[in-house]
């Protein structure tokens, strides 16, 4: 059975990650209007692309760059893989640059494993509607992936921090409850992205999506002491939903929501 899933995030224009997991689907010659950026996570796949015939299994990357036509199918009896597509146009916005690389190098090169777990996690934060979370995964896949195999050229040490960090904590402390993106932390610090994320972890140890869910956790340690539902509460928290929160709740403590209210009421 076919068990395909094309997601987006009506906030995140140009940018879709498809979640395959078929056995027999052909995919007839196509082209993308998108760079499109894929692990194989089991089976093995296969495409035919500029006159050759590639197998790609797993652990191999797929990399297509935009108006590339190919075909894809399966060369096993399940296949599943990770698909990110990204606009050529949402680029420049996305990685804060003027020269972007023409495009990758090689289409199937094997066993990048950073890359791999690098979009792995990108495909958990798109399942929520954390959008600090989600930017700044993405950010650090694409840049990881155009500086391996497109060839950009890595950022500069970030510059001095002059106290845009201290600014964006304290915005992260008042605005917690919010849906905080990547852009707008930008724009109030005055920095590139990547400069912003680097900046903050060297200050503070974390990256500041992660200082927001800390956040967002310690005011829930606090809201637990009362009769707050746990659905309510993740909502108020800025959760995606009550699954979201209590995973997130244990992974920072250690136990489940449940069981720190019960623990803090013996």
């Amino acid at each position: 059975m076919d068990a395909n899933r094309l997601l987006v995030q009506p906030w995140l224009s140009g940018v879709e990650l498809f979640q395959a997991d078929f056995s027999g689907q052909p995919f007839g010659r196509h082209s993308h209007d998108a760079f499109a950026i894929g692990a194989i996570l089991q089976g093995v796949g296969g495409y035919q692309c500029q006159g050759a015939r590639h197998a790609l299994p797993a652990g191999t990357l797929s990399l297509m760059n935009p108006q590339e036509p190919h075909t894809g199918h399966a060369e096993s009896p399940r296949l599943v893989y990770h698909m990110l597509y990204v606009e050529e146009a949402r680029l420049p916005t996305l990685l804060g640059r003027k020269r972007l690389p023409r495009g990758f190098h090689q289409l199937n090169p094997a066993d990048d494993g950073a890359v791999a777990a690098e979009l792995a996690r990108l495909a958990v934060e798109f399942e929520r509607s954390d959008a600090l979370a989600l930017e700044s995964q993405l950010l650090t896949l694409l840049e990881l992936v155009f500086v391996r195999h497109g060839g950009m050229r890595p950022l500069p040490t970030a510059p001095r921090d002059g106290g845009s960090t201290a600014r964006l904590r304290d915005y992260l402390e008042a605005h917690y409850r919010e849906a905080v993106n990547l852009e707008h932390l930008a724009t109030l610090s005055e920095r590139h992205p990547r400069h912003l994320i680097e900046a903050f972890r060297r200050v503070y140890g974390v990256p500041p999506h992660t200082y927001l869910l800390q956040r967002r956790i310690r005011e829930a340690k606090r809201l637990l002491l009362g009769e707050v539902e746990l659905a309510e509460l993740a909502l108020q928290l800025g959760f995606y939903d009550q699954a979201h929160f209590c995973g997130t709740f244990k992974r920072f403590t250690g136990v489940t929501p449940g069981r720190f209210r019960a623990a803090a009421r013996t």
